[in-house]
């Protein structure tokens, strides 16, 4: 195998939910015993780092905390690289926990907001928003994913509806957007881990940004589904990826 690092999604790849996908912890033992690098990556940024590190320990399957990337971490690297040293957020305080960590100072007179995946979003949390994001110099969306897949794999709304919600009354677009398929995610992981594009594989069950944030990168890619492509290997079962032994 001349890969020196996998990349996993979560959501659809890893879990649904709050359960293991059947066979994903072979596969990923599959890789540790070749001796690979292996790492967590989603767009998800209701959870810190810490607290996707303990959902993966306690369904059993074997992670270090410094191998799980999330959008929420990536957008505190961002914010921090841009020089913003106070934002607001719009999302849960797993997002707030990564720009504390960051040294970024979270208020209501910001004039930077972050927007990220929120279950509790409502009217009222769309209303103070807006309060800020009226004036703000900038707008920083942790994705703008549709949907995604939750528990028994059904589709429940993504991040890409507050994001839409908070564009749609603000009248303007969100400046930057760090998830999946921007693949922020890769060079952040690649350059804290020495390594290059050609070092990777991605592993994920949605086309539109896992594969095609792959592609973006020029790393190559393994796609869980049922439809075909060809620019990147495809199962129809994350237990298939141990059947690929030539990659």
């Amino acid at each position: 195998m001349k890969y020196q690092a996998v990349l996993f999604d979560l959501d659809g790849t890893i879990y649904y939910g709050n359960k293991m996908i059947d066979g994903a912890d072979s596969v990923v033992k599959r890789f540790r015993d070749e001796g690979k690098k292996v790492f967590f990556m989603t767009n998800n940024s209701t959870k810190s780092r810490k607290e996707i590190y303990d959902k993966l320990c306690n369904m059993g399957l074997e992670c270090y905390e410094d191998e799980v990337y999330t959008s929420g971490y990536a957008a505190a690297l961002y914010a921090k690289e841009k020089g913003f040293e106070t934002v607001y957020i719009c999302g849960t305080s797993g997002l707030e926990d990564e720009f504390e960590k960051a040294g970024i100072k979270i208020s209501d007179k910001a004039d930077v907001v972050v927007v990220g995946y929120d279950m509790g979003f409502d009217y009222d949390k769309l209303t103070e928003a807006l309060q800020v994001a009226l004036n703000a110099k900038a707008i920083i969306a942790c994705n703008r994913e549709k949907h995604y897949p939750g528990e028994g794999a059904k589709r429940m709304p993504g991040c890409g509806a507050m994001v839409g919600a908070l564009e749609g009354c603000t009248g303007r677009v969100a400046d930057y957007v760090v998830g999946k398929p921007n693949p922020l995610l890769l060079e952040i992981i690649c350059h804290q881990q020495g390594l290059s594009k050609d070092d990777i594989m991605v592993i994920g069950d949605t086309y539109e940004s896992d594969i095609m944030m792959s592609n973006e990168y020029g790393c190559k890619s393994i796609y869980i589904g049922n439809e075909k492509h060809d620019d990147t290997i495809t199962v129809k079962d994350i237990r298939e990826v141990n059947e690929l032994w030539e990659i």
